[in-house]
């Protein structure tokens, strides 16, 4: 087959441009992929920096959560121990007040006792004065009546002795037993008298003293009964402070994936030209031209 020589430079001209577009796109493609290379990079270095940054920022909350604790720990432990010193000391007061009561109270019971005895030490004195001064009444009755009868016996004596008889004697003498009886009558009634005056005394000692024991009694103090103890101070509620939640690692950067900033036109724009160029000389052009001319890529 013989071709026309117009139609095979037309030709020429047509598989020499197909191969300038080509080479072109061929250049779009690597500068392209260069760039792909890059945001790789430059992602792998994102993604190392983001995750690193990420451990970092858990093990900080880790710490945090950790001193939180620690911190709460050391103001709630401060807390229950100023509550049991406070708790010690309500029990250390209410002793020595109790102890401080049975003091008061022993000593209260040692002085009913020095006052009772004191009491009956006062009511025995008065009582021995009492019967001293009865005494000394009876005795002196018994002086009193025998001196009144020695005067009886000498009033007789001398009526005996003045030889008086007869009427005159008689009545001389009955004057004189009847005045020793009037005597021992004064005696009786004066005994009577003491005799009531000394009970009376008696009486009113034992008031006396009844009334002394009972002031006495009144000043002395109820035994002291022990406070109930308080109740122990409970500890203070404890909060949950949670750890951070772990991290997971996200997934890695796939090259390729990020291409659509940057040169994305130029890519489109080679990708074109390649499939043009492609597409003529791998299916037309080849379809006319010789083997040994025809296109490869």
């Amino acid at each position: 087959m013989v071709f026309p020589l117009g139609a095979v430079l037309g030709l020429g001209s047509t598989i020499f441009g197909a191969i300038g577009s080509n080479s072109s796109a061929n250049a779009a493609r690597r500068a392209e992929q260069e760039r792909i290379d890059n945001q790789y990079k430059y992602d792998k270095s994102v993604y190392k920096f983001n995750w690193k940054d990420t451990k970092l920022d858990y093990q900080y909350r880790k710490e945090e959560a950790a001193t939180a604790r620690g911190n709460q720990e050391a103001n709630l432990a401060w807390q229950d121990e100023t509550n049991l010193r406070s708790y010690r000391d309500t029990l250390a007061i209410r002793d020595f007040d109790y102890n401080n009561e049975v003091r008061q109270f022993n000593q209260s019971e040692q002085n009913y006792k020095l006052q009772m005895g004191f009491n009956n030490m006062a009511a025995g004195v008065a009582r021995e004065a009492e019967a001293r001064k009865f005494q000394e009444v009876l005795t002196g009755m018994a002086f009193d009546q025998q001196d009144m009868f020695v005067k009886m016996l000498q009033e007789e004596g001398q009526v005996v002795a003045s030889g008086g008889s007869g009427r005159s004697a008689g009545k001389a003498l009955a004057s004189a037993i009847a005045g020793y009886g009037r005597n021992q009558a004064i005696l009786a009634e004066s005994l009577v008298s003491a005799t009531k005056e000394n009970r009376i005394a008696n009486r009113q000692i034992d008031t006396e003293k009844y009334g002394a024991d009972l002031a006495a009694n009144s000043r002395r103090m109820l035994a002291p009964l022990r406070a109930p103890d308080p109740s122990a101070p409970l500890k203070m509620p404890r909060a949950v402070i949670m750890d951070p939640r772990k991290p997971q690692k996200p997934p890695k950067p796939i090259k390729g994936t990020n291409t659509v900033q940057g040169g994305s036109g130029i890519t489109m724009a080679a990708n074109v030209a390649n499939g043009i160029a492609g597409g003529y000389t791998s299916g037309l052009f080849n379809s006319v031209l010789p083997k040994n001319l025809q296109y490869t890529g």
